[in-house]
């Protein structure tokens, strides 16, 4: 078992299996943790609540830490939510 399919094989993200069920609840426990009130970033940000703070698995990846955000993925994000806001805006 792992917190995410993106994590499938990475050992240290091993929860335990189906069997015996969840081993290490503390890796749980971390990414429960992990939101938009949590990661620094976010907390000043106006689209935090459309991307619940973005993908612990790219964070993982790109920063090395779940609890941080990441930079590119973000103003991706944002710059989505700009074009159908203003494309939902133009069709009123």
């Amino acid at each position: 078992l792992y917190p995410c399919h993106q994590f499938v094989g990475q050992e240290e993200f091993l929860m335990g299996n189906v069997d015996d069920g969840i081993v290490k609840p503390e890796i749980a426990d971390d990414f429960r943790s992990c939101s938009v009130y949590s990661k620094e970033k976010c907390k000043n940000c106006w689209a935090k609540f459309f991307c619940s703070g973005g993908c612990n698995a790219n964070s993982w990846q790109y920063e090395g830490d779940i609890a941080k955000s990441h930079d590119i993925s973000c103003e991706l994000e944002k710059k989505r939510l700009e074009c159908a806001l203003m494309m939902k805006a133009a069709t009123m």
